[in-house]
C-alpha cells in the first residue's frame, strides 16, 4: 500500500493552473500537485483570482503543496493567507543573503495562518546557513502525509535530489542524515550531457532506470510518508519517471 504522497508540478502541460489540474484529474497514479509560485506578480495574481474557484473543487482530488517565490518577501503574506486553507505545507528557499531573517517571517505565518513550511535544499551551503536558527521539527513520523500533524512552532526539510547532485553529494546520505525532518522530496536527476543540446537546466531531468544512487535512495524510501514530488515540467518525463519508481517502490 503506497503511504507517501506523488506528486508532480501544476506545470505538466503548457497552460493555466486549472488547466493542468484537469489534465491531471484522471491520472490515478498522481496524487498531489506542487502549486508553482517561483514568482508572485499582477499577472499571476490575476490568473489565481480568475481560476482559485476551480482550482478549489480538485481539495479532494489532490494533496496541495506550494512553492513560495524563490525570493520570499513579507508583501508575500497575501499568497499564504490565501493558500494556507488548501494546502498540506509550503516550500521556501534559503535566501541569498542573512538566511536568518526569513525565520522570523516564517515564524509569524505559522502562528497567524497555521501553516507548515519546509526549506529546501538549493545552493551550496544556504540550507547549511540556514539550519542553526531553525526549530526542526519531525515530519516524517506517524500518519500518512495527509493526515500529518506538525507542531505549532518549527520547520522541516525539503530534499532536493537534483541539487544535491550538481553538488557532487549523495541523496541518500542527505536523507539518512535529516530523513525524520524530510516532509517533501524533489525527485529528479542531472543530465549534463543532454542541456549542452538543448539549453536547459542540467537538473530537472527525467529518471534514468538502474542509476546507482537512485535504486539506494529508493530502497530507503519503503516507509516515507511524506510527499514524493517529480518536480519535471513536462508530462512524458514526469510518466516516464513514475514507471522507473513504481519497480522499487510500493503502490
Amino acid at each position: 500500500m503506497m503511504v507517501y504522497t506523488l506528486g508532480v508540478p501544476s506545470w505538466v502541460i503548457p497552460g493555466t493552473y486549472a488547466e493542468n489540474l484537469r489534465f491531471l484529474e484522471n491520472k490515478k497514479e498522481v496524487t498531489g500537485v506542487e502549486l508553482l509560485f517561483f514568482i508572485y506578480n499582477d499577472e499571476i495574481r490575476k490568473q489565481l483570482d480568475s481560476e482559485w474557484d476551480e482550482i478549489c473543487t480538485f481539495e479532494k482530488r489532490f494533496v496541495f503543496t506550494a512553492h513560495l517565490p524563490d525570493v520570499l518577501l513579507p508583501s508575500h503574506d497575501e499568497l499564504v493567507a490565501r493558500l494556507a486553507p488548501l494546502v498540506s505545507h509550503f516550500i521556501v528557499h534559503p535566501p541569498k543573503e542573512n538566511q536568518a531573517a526569513l525565520v522570523p517571517i516564517l515564524a509569524e505565518w505559522v502562528k497567524k495562518y497555521n501553516v507548515k513550511f519546509l526549506a529546501e535544499n538549493t545552493n551550496p551551503g544556504l540550507l547549511e546557513a540556514m539550519l542553526p536558527h531553525l526549530n526542526l521539527v519531525s515530519h516524517n513520523t506517524g500518519s500518512p502525509a495527509r493526515q500529518q500533524q506538525f507542531p505549532e512552532t518549527g520547520i522541516g526539510l525539503c530534499m532536493d535530489t537534483g541539487h544535491l547532485l550538481i553538488e557532487g553529494k549523495k541523496p541518500a546520505d542527505f536523507f539518512r542524515k535529516y530523513r525524520e525532518h524530510i516532509g517533501e522530496i524533489h525527485l529528479h536527476t542531472v543530465n549534463r550531457e543532454q542541456a549542452a543540446i538543448d539549453g536547459r537546466l542540467a537538473d530537472h531531468r527525467q529518471l534514468r532506470k538502474n542509476e546507482p544512487w537512485l535504486i539506494e535512495l529508493l530502497s530507503l524510501l519503503g516507509d516515507f510518508r511524506g510527499t514524493i514530488n517529480l518536480e519535471l515540467f513536462s508530462w512524458q518525463e514526469a510518466s516516464d519517471s513514475m514507471e522507473i519508481i513504481s519497480f522499487y517502490l510500493p503502490h
